[in-house]
């Protein structure tokens, strides 16, 4: 039985896996098709065009784990969707992310009297506590942020670490703040206020 490979398969049997024309190649072969999937997932041109690079990064550094003569298209297809789901949870993160800072953000605002000065100084000190008791990496993203209202952009500047990681790591903390102010009772209905 006679297999068809496609370009790709011919020149990984030819050539080394870490030859410059196999990514050419992939590259030129495929990047429209992929470009077309992953705005079809994302809906969005330029994490669409983001990822699309990020597809082609990952396969590269992969192609040695590829059977060739299996099907080309649908290995890297895979990598594609599994980049994209990865877009879709970071954009979803950040969304989240940013409902909570506004939240803050509004909740700060507010210029209560004298007497909800004093409960809202008091709850201010216990949240305070409770951001002191997040891992040290998370406390400093939060810090950073809320704090001294440094953009994204400025902390992974500060932290030498990419934006995606600081996004995770501001995502991970408000969650682990509202499952302790969840969780007790002292701080009842304190987060449905401060989502408001």
């Amino acid at each position: 039985m006679h297999i068809i490979r496609g370009e790709v398969d011919n020149l990984l049997l030819s050539c080394a896996v870490d030859d410059p024309v196999i990514i050419e190649t992939m590259v030129r072969d495929y990047r429209a098709p992929v470009y077309r999937l992953a705005l079809s997932i994302l809906n969005d041109t330029k994490d669409a065009e983001d990822a699309v690079q990020d597809i082609f990064v990952q396969a590269a550094s992969a192609l040695s784990r590829y059977q060739v003569g299996t099907n080309f298209k649908s290995w890297l297809y895979t990598i594609a969707v599994n980049t994209c789901r990865d877009y879709m949870r970071r954009r979803a993160a950040r969304a989240n992310l940013y409902r909570a800072w506004n939240a803050i953000q509004s909740f700060a605002a507010r210029s209560p009297d004298p007497e909800d000065s004093a409960i809202q100084n008091e709850s201010h000190v216990r949240l305070w506590s409770l951001v002191n008791e997040l891992n040290e990496k998370q406390r400093l993203v939060v810090i950073l942020r809320l704090v001294h209202d440094l953009s994204v952009s400025e902390i992974s500047q500060i932290l030498e670490i990419n934006e995606k990681t600081i996004y995770s790591r501001l995502y991970d903390a408000l969650k682990n703040l509202r499952q302790r102010i969840t969780s007790s009772p002292e701080y009842e209905g304190f987060w449905n206020e401060f989502l408001s």
